[in-house]
């Protein structure tokens, strides 16, 4: 027999369920409420900060939402089917108005509802996943029956004939060019008006038909108005210089046509389609509507036009434009009721949540210019990258037009535009539905169920350099959308009754990998994963799941020098609480949302390590906690000893205790409890004077750590150590080095014999620190006896206290008795 002793380096690496021979001497069997640093050791978890209490009508099924607008205004947003309220961060309702009301948020079913949320500025947008996006019955106008006769050139000595349904209805034939005093005889417009009305203007002052040997053209032609085309038979003529307008007011369909006899480069007649831009008038009736269609081979370049003013105070006698415009009897707009809605923070602090004015189609038809992808589809995630708000829907990412949010339409059907909205498709030989996506570095990691992709383009992003590259194919739970820490992603797995989480990272070289970060907890994650929220102040990620929703899973690691040195799983829970409706971080703040018996409390958790209350040298570890400050009000009976202070709140039901915060001048020392004696819904009893005293009131709760089975370790010859596991390892004592502690407590349990309690309150006789009725934090180490066997004894470390404690490591001697010598 030896007398042996090792050690455990520290507490930080959380809970292991491997095998204990194969765990880390810095893993435990169970860590509940405890805080894994590599700084301060192991140390109680946080307490909460009551913030204020939101209702007791907002149900159990909610999705929440935090506004981090700016450093001043931050707000947290709880939806379900039945509304949506606000808060800030400092507990106060703001005002929603609903004018649309809010049917868009009704689902079918029961648990989380379906919906997904981003913020871009003041507005939130939100997607309910259950709905698919529609067009409204809005469409583009039909074409009328109309017709354009553009005369584009007038040339000597040649037949301008229109011909309507088959048969000529005007001829003119200009003069064959022998005079110069002929040349107003063939100005287009000039020709038009012949044709037209029949019209002539005296060019020449004529003595019997001629005038200095030259003839003035008096050919008798034909007119539209000759032909009876005219208002009193259901036509409308007009003439803008050289073009002459032709319409059917019945609607009535019509052919035209045209002769200029000079193979067509002199006249150009267009109805409903012209084969050259160039071909149409610089003049023309408002609002006639012309398709190009450009190549006779294709239908993909064609477009369609509108002329109109260039400026609305243009009169007739300014040239107009061509505005391109989308064909007729083509959907042109979203139908809002099924697009994603707006919550709209207002300039007078209220809120307004309706639908969005998305940009309507403004160019092309359904083959040139083709509705994006998302209609038909519902919008599985929103997202925002390079200045474009982005939908998932189906298999494919939609960027918005570039700095327009509400824009998803190409803005001409003859090019693509830089900032044209962004429609690919992440296509493999399997379906991947896209479920959420995460901005990285300079790209946009998307998560299918079985995929993932890189979304990235070129330094500027278009629909030109846009591309997706499929990276990994790891499978992923659609429950809830992944959280980035700058550094990596991480993304929960469903496995079977637990969850995974993996942590996605990509290398300086684009190649991904996702290791598995819950590999030595596989059993640990209960239900499926419905919220992560992670602080890259403080290297931590917080889960939620739905199986065990009164606990966060906490996980802790910490790298240095492109290693991983803390990888720590452990759970907190809170008493009292029946689920935990939301999470998030601001900074290395905690805000939680906590249903405590069917009552919702939005509270804070300062995570910040060295953290202390203000005028205290340590935190109070009290759950719900509450300052009352402004103790004016209250009364003393010196005769009874005891102090009625008024308060807003009631502390009666919860087993709430008294802690005293600490302030220069006051006669009683910071963190000493008092005694409740009585309480009311607006009052407390407590024992002694504690006027003008700051008090916290909270609920205590209970850190507890199991340690793993201790080993005897030994170096291995691969690197690292390895367990020896032959012969018997009697414990006899263990010391744990803490360091700021006023209390702890260890609970040593052989195995079938009943629990021995030692606990330490970090107090030393003769320290002159040491005094009545004062706090004192001390560092040093507690030695216990053990007197069992390694592997039959359970030891746990507990803090039922509202004061602090850190363990930084601890060491054991034992007897140790091996049957054979290891060669």
């Amino acid at each position: 027999m030896a007398k042996v002793s090792g050690s455990i380096p520290n507490f930080a690496n959380g809970v292991s369920q491997q095998a204990m021979a194969l765990r880390l001497a810095s893993q435990g069997e169970l860590q509940i409420n405890a805080y894994s640093t590599v700084v301060d050791g192991l140390k109680k978890r946080p307490p909460t900060q009551r913030i204020a209490y939101l209702g007791s009508d907002l149900g159990s099924n909610l999705h929440a939402h935090m506004i981090n607008r700016d450093a001043t205004e931050r707000y947290e947003v709880l939806m379900s089917s039945s509304g949506i309220r606000v808060f800030d961060l400092a507990g106060n309702e703001k005002t929603v108005t609903a004018p649309d009301g809010y049917a868009y948020l009704s689902y079918s079913g029961s648990g989380r509802p379906p919906y997904r949320s981003i913020t871009v500025g003041d507005y939130t947008f939100i997607t309910n996943t259950t709905k698919k996006v529609a067009m409204a019955s809005t469409v583009e106008p039909e074409a009328k029956s109309e017709a354009i006769i553009n005369v584009m050139a007038g040339n000597y000595g040649r037949d301008y004939k229109i011909m309507i349904n088959g048969s000529v209805v005007a001829w003119y034939r200009t003069p064959d060019g022998t005079s110069a005093n002929q040349a107003p005889a063939i100005d287009t417009a000039y020709i038009a008006r012949r044709l037209a009305t029949g019209e002539a203007v005296e060019l020449l002052t004529t003595v019997n038909g001629k005038e200095n040997g030259d003839w003035v053209w008096k050919t008798t032609d034909t007119n539209l108005a000759a032909k009876g085309i005219t208002a009193a038979n259901g036509w409308t003529v007009k003439v803008y210089r050289g073009t002459i307008y032709i319409r059917k007011n019945d609607g009535s369909p019509f052919s035209i046509g045209v002769e200029d006899g000079y193979n067509g480069h002199a006249m150009k007649a267009i109805k409903e389609r012209v084969q050259d831009f160039a071909d149409l008038p610089a003049y023309c009736e408002n609002d006639v509507v012309v398709k190009v269609s450009g190549s006779v081979t294709t239908k993909f370049d064609d477009y369609y036009v509108k002329f109109g003013k260039q400026t609305p105070t243009d009169d007739a006698g300014t040239p107009g434009v061509w505005r391109e415009v989308p064909g007729p009897g083509t959907k042109t707009s979203f139908d809002p009721a099924t697009m994603p809605h707006v919550l709209i923070r207002n300039a007078d602090g209220t809120f307004t949540f309706k639908r969005a004015t998305w940009a309507s189609r403004v160019a092309g038809d359904l083959d040139t210019v083709p509705e994006p992808s998302f209609v038909g589809l519902s919008v599985n995630e929103l997202t925002f990258f390079k200045n474009r708000l982005g939908f998932l829907s189906g298999e494919n990412v939609i960027l918005s037009r570039s700095g327009e949010f509400f824009d998803f339409w190409r803005g001409t059907a003859t090019t693509l535009l830089d900032d044209d909205p962004i429609d690919v498709a992440a296509t493999e030989n399997g379906v991947s539905i896209l479920r959420s996506a995460e901005a990285y570095n300079d790209r946009l990691i998307l998560f299918a169920d079985q995929k993932q992709f890189n979304f990235m383009g070129n330094e500027l992003l278009t629909p030109k350099t846009a591309s997706i590259r499929a990276t990994t194919s790891f499978s992923m739970s659609a429950k809830t959308r992944p959280v980035s820490t700058g550094s990596s992603i991480f993304l929960p797995v469903e496995r079977g009754q637990f969850s995974m989480i993996r942590e996605y990272r990509v290398d300086e070289n684009g190649n991904a990998e996702a290791e598995d970060v819950t590999g030595h907890v596989p059993q640990y994650i209960k239900g499926s994963v419905v919220k992560l929220a992670a602080s890259t102040h403080e290297d931590i990620l917080m889960v939620l799941t739905d199986t065990d929703p009164a606990a966060i899973y906490v996980y802790k690691y910490y790298w240095a020098n492109g290693q991983k040195l803390q990888s720590s799983w452990s759970k907190w829970t809170f008493p009292g609480v029946t689920k935990v409706l939301d999470i998030g971080f601001i900074s290395s703040q905690l805000f939680l949302v906590l249903d405590r018996k069917g009552e919702a409390y939005l509270e804070v958790m300062d995570i910040q390590p060295g953290g202390v209350d203000a005028n205290q040298t340590f935190v109070t570890h009290l759950d719900r906690r509450f300052k009352v400050t402004n103790s004016s009000g209250a009364q003393y009976d010196p005769y009874t000893n005891q102090t009625i202070v008024p308060m807003t709140l009631d502390v009666a039901e919860d087993n709430y205790m008294c802690v005293t915060a600490g302030s220069s001048g006051t006669k009683v020392e910071d963190g000493i409890a008092i005694d409740i004696l009585e309480s009311g819904a607006n009052f407390v009893t407590l024992r002694g004077d504690l006027r003008s005293v700051p008090l916290y009131f909270g609920i205590p709760y209970e850190m507890r750590y199991s340690l793993s089975t201790i080993f005897v370790r030994q170096a291995s010859q691969g690197g690292g150590q390895q367990v020896i596991t032959e012969g018997r390892l009697q414990l006899l004592q263990l010391l744990f080095q803490f360091s700021k502690t006023a209390f702890f407590r260890v609970e040593v349990t052989p195995l079938a014999q009943p629990t021995r309690v030692y606990f330490t309150n970090g107090r030393m006789m003769g320290d002159p620190e040491n005094q009545v009725d004062r706090v004192h934090l001390s560092d040093g180490n507690f030695r216990i006896p053990i007197l069992s066997r390694n592997d039959r004894v359970k030891i746990e470390i507990v803090n039922d206290s509202y004061l602090p404690c850190s363990i930084l490591s601890a060491e054991w001697i034992a007897n140790y008795v091996r049957k054979s010598q290891r060669i």
